[in-house]
């Protein structure tokens, strides 16, 4: 891989994985659509697709379906789980 591709495609790497972490923090996204999450980003989705699979090994996040359409991030899961807890406590006898 020339230093050029090796730049453009980790490039590319850390804007699909801020988006994904922002999309948590700030959203509220345990789960992120790969299609959107193409959309959002501007690019193709079977690139971002093959970046989320890095990701996945790379324990980011994981695909949820065999189809490969939806990836959640440990992140986001955790805010999720978070945002469950007070709800767990008020419903305690």
């Amino acid at each position: 891989m020339s230093s050029n591709c090796e730049r453009d495609y980790i490039a590319k790497h850390r804007q699909i994985r801020n988006k994904l972490l922002d999309l948590a923090r700030e959203g509220g996204f345990a789960c992120v659509e790969v299609s959107q999450l193409a959309s959002k980003l501007g690019m193709d989705i079977r690139t971002v697709r093959a970046h989320l699979k890095v990701m996945e090994v790379d324990t980011l996040g994981v695909f949820t379906d065999p189809t490969q359409k939806q990836f959640c991030t440990k992140e986001g899961i955790s805010i999720l789980a978070n945002m469950l807890k007070p709800n767990e406590k008020a419903n305690e006898p």
